[in-house]
């Protein structure tokens, strides 16, 4: 039997989508403490500081940070404008 190679992502790669993920969580978050009860301030602020956590511990610089979010935000507005194409079809 042959052994298989395990592919390892770069460190890089890899802490940049954990910070990614830190926003990713946030609204999911906010969305369970509302279920919760939470007011939207409220959930929105326990989200938040959660994801902050997860951001700081994961030990990207906030320029990084930034860059990341940034291109995250271009790629919701992409999304967006074509799902209100689709929308405008029906």
């Amino acid at each position: 039997m042959g052994r298989r190679r395990i592919k390892v992502k770069p460190l890089e790669e890899v802490v940049n989508r954990y910070a990614e993920s830190a926003l990713i969580s946030a609204v999911r978050l906010r969305r369970y403490w509302m279920s919760q009860g939470d007011s939207e301030e409220r959930a929105i602020a326990k989200a938040v500081k959660q994801a902050v956590g997860m951001m700081a511990s994961s030990g990207t610089p906030p320029e990084k940070l930034y860059e990341l979010f940034d291109e995250l935000e271009k790629a919701c507005k992409a999304f967006k404008g074509m799902l209100k194409e689709i929308l405008k079809k029906k």
